[in-house]
């Protein structure tokens, strides 16, 4: 395997991270690969060990569609030079107000789900609605703040 800078590596361990939180966790991303857990989880991790091991490209492209967001092949195109629509937009206040929006949105998901104290799957759909949008800005944010802190 090609060696990568520590900063790419992070990249696509934090794309991959979000991918996996995105549809619900690593055995969540298990189930929908046919991928052990175990194995996946090493494709996340960070560690010393594992640092050099990666997702593959046909996971990396399921995962993504499963999630409905580019995490893992949008940081590999913005690795390569290509620029991915912003969203989120560049670092100024309004940005960041509209991300504590967006944050805002899932925190009153949740405590609309959890009132009853139950939680049923329209409700849980909701809040996950809620959810990936949030991680788009903060991955966005991530991405920004990492070109500005480089």
């Amino acid at each position: 395997m090609r060696a990568f800078s520590s900063l790419t590596a992070t990249a696509l361990k934090a794309a991959t991270i979000s991918g996996f939180e995105a549809v619900g966790g690593v055995s969540r991303a298990s189930d929908l690969l046919g991928v052990g857990a175990g194995t996946l989880s090493k494709y996340a991790s960070t560690s010393e060990e594992w640092s050099r091991n990666f997702i593959r490209v046909d996971l990396a492209v399921a995962l993504d569609a499963a999630s409905g967001h580019p995490f893992i092949t949008g940081a590999m195109g913005e690795l390569l030079g290509a620029r991915r629509p912003q969203t989120f937009g560049e670092l100024t206040a309004a940005a960041v107000l509209k991300l504590n929006g967006l944050l805002d949105d899932v925190v009153r998901e949740v405590a609309l789900a959890i009132d009853d104290g139950h939680v049923d799957a329209a409700e849980r759909q909701a809040v996950k609605a809620r959810i990936v949008p949030a991680m788009q800005a903060l991955a966005q944010l991530d991405a920004i703040i990492s070109r500005v802190m480089a």
